[in-house]
């Protein structure tokens, strides 16, 4: 797969590298970056520039690599020639297989949404298991430009044309494939995203790289390959600079769906009101919103539920029926129901009911004593002890020892916020439940666990700030757990 390691320190493509990882706080010796490689060229291109960068001051790295059970033989060299370049480059290496085809039949998905399923629930796995800072993925700007022209095919607004973003938080990429540990919420980023196919060919040939060659990538069968060898092709006769005017597209549409974001956040207090059953939608209140935003506030009240994405045409029959001054029910999604009224719009789950599977507290605020135990009600218990858990769980989170002498359990409350472990800066807890998907049913009653007020975990979910370990320190583990299951050296 490849020559002798040279790297070129002044190589415009590795400066462009080390300041975006500089720009993350990534550029540090302490860092510890997991990098996806499939052995192509721009995944191959991106594991030489990280490795020349951990040589003068940089993170420490890690290989990931999925086998996805396609190609057989063929694909199982590309493993083997990728642990061989880790190898040689000094550069430590997981490699698994999936049998993505037997995955995908078993859910009823398409090939590549299995893939990619599979691959980012791996890169998770070792993202937690190597204590990650973040996992590096080479994507580059020509892939930008044909995701934005697949979703512009497809219909999309804003929030699909902003196209895939250079640093996604570790809730919004991983949080469905691994559980959260308070020892690490790798971002995902993207270090080459304003970095063309043909600089990347460049930076191969002249540092002697022989990457792999995925036919598949030409195949027609798959929409992207079509856009890619036909459609990019085609437009670039027009304008040779289409790879970069759709990377504009787009950074103006992430600025613009984030800025609508900002203005239904203002609006949101006075439109929307949780309700037992649902969701509430006042009716003066979305009178006064732009059509655009209406549209908006429907996506965003179906994800409150946790409901999936709604299409264009489930979005406009229900801003329609709210739109028509008239009584109605519409069937907006599988299992979700708009019923508008004269005053406002109910969006509910038909059927829905709180689940035994989760906990909940039984009252506002409940004492932890630690090392100690307290029964929760409806088959769950919290535990605090000094040892771990035998095995890793969501539902157990580490807090340094000095915190635990004010421990608490209690309801959220208006206006709560957090700073979560590995992130970006505070939240509101209203909004993390939203991002996390958990129904609005659950979470007036869901354990947060506090010391002096202070969150310091949303139970099952994500740590505080505060509440991170180095996992070297003196720690009390706290645990939410069923009351028959047994408790490993709890004292």
């Amino acid at each position: 797969m490849c020559h002798a390691s040279r790297h070129f320190m002044d190589e415009p493509l590795l400066i462009r590298v080390r300041r975006f990882l500089a720009a993350q706080g990534l550029f540090r010796p302490e860092a510890r970056l997991v990098v996806a490689v499939s052995g192509g060229p721009d995944s191959l291109c991106l594991l030489h520039i990280l490795a020349a960068l951990a040589r003068s001051g940089g993170p420490q790295l890690h290989v990931a690599h999925l086998d996805h059970g396609f190609r057989g033989a063929q694909s199982a060299a590309e493993a083997r020639a990728v642990a061989d370049t880790a190898a040689a480059w000094a550069i430590p290496a997981t490699l698994a297989y999936a049998d993505v085809p037997a995955l995908a039949r078993a859910a009823g998905q398409g090939g590549q949404a299995a893939a990619r399923r599979a691959r980012y629930a791996f890169l998770a796995d070792v993202a937690c298991a190597v204590v990650a800072h973040a996992v590096a993925v080479a994507h580059t700007a020509d892939d930008q430009a044909e995701t934005v022209l697949l979703h512009a095919l497809r219909g999309a607004g804003p929030a699909g044309l902003r196209g895939m973003r250079s640093v996604v938080p570790w809730q919004e990429w991983a949080a469905d494939h691994a559980p959260f540990s308070t020892l690490n919420a790798a971002l995902l980023i993207r270090p080459m995203l304003e970095t063309t196919r043909a600089e990347i060919m460049a930076y191969c040939a002249q540092s002697h790289l022989i990457p792999a060659d995925d036919p598949s990538n030409r195949s027609p069968r798959y929409a992207r390959s079509r856009v890619r060898h036909q459609l990019l092709p085609a437009l670039a006769a027009h304008n040779p600079q289409v790879v970069a005017a759709l990377g504009r597209t787009a950074q103006i549409c992430a600025d613009d769906y984030d800025f609508m974001q900002v203005v239904l956040d203002a609006a949101w207090p006075t439109l929307a009101a949780e309700r037992p059953d649902g969701l509430e939608l006042n009716r003066d209140a979305w009178q006064r919103l732009h059509p655009a935003l209406r549209r908006y506030a429907l996506r965003r009240a179906a994800a409150q539920l946790g409901t999936a994405e709604l299409n264009f045409a489930q979005v406009e029959a229900g801003r329609t029926a709210i739109d028509s001054g008239r009584t109605a029910r519409v069937s907006l999604a599988h299992g979700l129901v708009l019923d508008v009224g004269y005053t406002s719009a109910r969006i509910r789950s038909v059927g829905a009911t709180a689940s035994a599977e989760v906990p909940q507290l039984p009252a506002d605020a409940l004492p932890v004593p630690a090392p100690g135990r307290v029964l929760l009600g409806g088959g769950w218990l919290c535990v605090v002890q000094h040892d771990p858990p035998a095995k890793p769980s969501p539902w157990w989170v580490a807090i340094p020892a000095e915190l635990a002498g004010s421990l608490a359990l209690r309801v959220r409350r208006p206006g709560d916020r957090f700073r979560p472990a590995g992130g970006r800066g505070g939240r509101r807890l209203q909004d993390f439940f939203v991002d996390r998907k958990v129904p609005q049913r659950q979470r007036a009653a869901w354990p947060i666990l506090v010391a002096d007020e202070a969150i310091l975990w949303v139970a099952g979910l994500r740590a505080a700030e505060r509440a991170a370990v180095s996992g070297t320190g003196d720690v009390f583990w706290v645990g939410i757990i069923r009351d028959e299951e047994p408790q490993d050296n709890a004292r």
